[in-house]
């Protein structure tokens, strides 16, 4: 009998507080050879004396390299394969290019015993990194007011978005939806049933995205609402398949969420840095187009929000 997994509980816990909480969709990294063999806590480069105790930014340009800390399972923000990858990374990497630096990994599960407070408390606490990736605003004031870290300004807002692999459904009213009975997948513990209930729309509620994404390709639903970054699992699991976003299901931001990062709190001067290139490559268009490359739709932070653990 297949258990309900601590992966899946702690991100139901996530999505009932609104933070963001990125599905796994790997095998159980306990049974991961390459997770089990080394992508893990790992110990970052030695720094040069003469910079050991200078300011992180100062130590970063110094040493030519900035350490960020992610979960190896959390595509499509953040994922080790055969290299690291996942549009957090590529953000980073981005960022880091421009001033000719590179980028160190250090892996750290954050869905096994302890969660995001042995995760923060292991890694960054600590100094093995100085930004950890794939974070959501909401639900974790106390693994970051423990950890003394502090989120930087939102990229990008997560939306709801109704999805299905039926183009004659892409553009049909939510109502004629309703009145059809159309059959909608959910997940469980989420805000996407409340959303539902107050579309009359009928639903049915899986543990996950993913699982909600499989009934789509399946038939077992006609249609999905997912976090908007699970369309690249979407897009990655069914490659031959076309997936539509019913246009007219337009969630308030209230039931959206913040993708962000973290810094520790005495690393002002990062933070700014950051945040002033992560605000260039928006304005560029470069971040929508990264985005983009995994089939997921740009929003704006959403401001109700934005902030909320600073």
């Amino acid at each position: 009998m297949k258990t309900f997994s601590s992966t899946l509980f702690l991100c139901a816990l996530a999505l009932v507080s609104g933070a963001a909480c990125a599905q796994s969709t790997l095998a159980d990294p306990f049974r991961d050879s390459r997770y089990m063999s080394g992508f893990r806590d790992v110990a970052p480069s030695a720094v040069p004396e003469a910079l050991r105790d200078a300011d992180t930014l100062t130590r970063i340009q110094g040493t030519g390299r900035i350490g960020a800390c992610a979960d190896p399972y959390s595509f499509p923000s953040t994922e080790i394969t055969d290299e690291a990858r996942g549009y957090d990374v590529d953000l980073l990497r981005l960022v880091a290019a421009e001033q000719g630096w590179e980028v160190q990994f250090v892996w750290v599960n954050t869905v096994n015993r302890g969660g995001l407070n042995r995760a923060f408390r292991t890694t960054i606490r600590g100094g093995s990194c100085d930004v950890f990736l794939g974070l959501g605003t909401g639900g974790m004031e106390d693994a970051l007011k423990k950890s003394k870290l502090v989120l930087i300004e939102p990229t990008f807002a997560v939306r709801y978005v109704l999805v299905t692999f039926d183009p004659a459904l892409a553009d049909r009213k939510l109502a004629q939806l309703a009145k059809d009975g159309t059959l909608v997948g959910a997940t469980y513990f989420s805000p996407a049933e409340k959303l539902l209930d107050a579309e009359g729309l009928k639903h049915e509620a899986f543990p996950e995205a993913r699982r909600a994404i499989q009934a789509l390709a399946e038939g077992r639903v006609a249609a999905a609402l997912i976090p908007s970054t699970s369309l690249a699992e979407a897009r990655r699991a069914y490659p031959d398949r076309v997936v539509h976003v019913v246009e007219n299901f337009v969630p308030a931001d209230a039931a959206s969420w913040n993708n962000t990062w973290a810094v520790r709190q005495q690393d002002g001067s990062l933070k700014a840095f950051l945040e002033q290139r992560l605000a260039a490559l928006r304005q560029s268009g470069q971040l929508q187009a990264l985005l983009g490359r995994y089939g997921i739709p740009y929003y704006a932070p959403a401001a109700s929000v934005t902030g909320a653990l600073q």
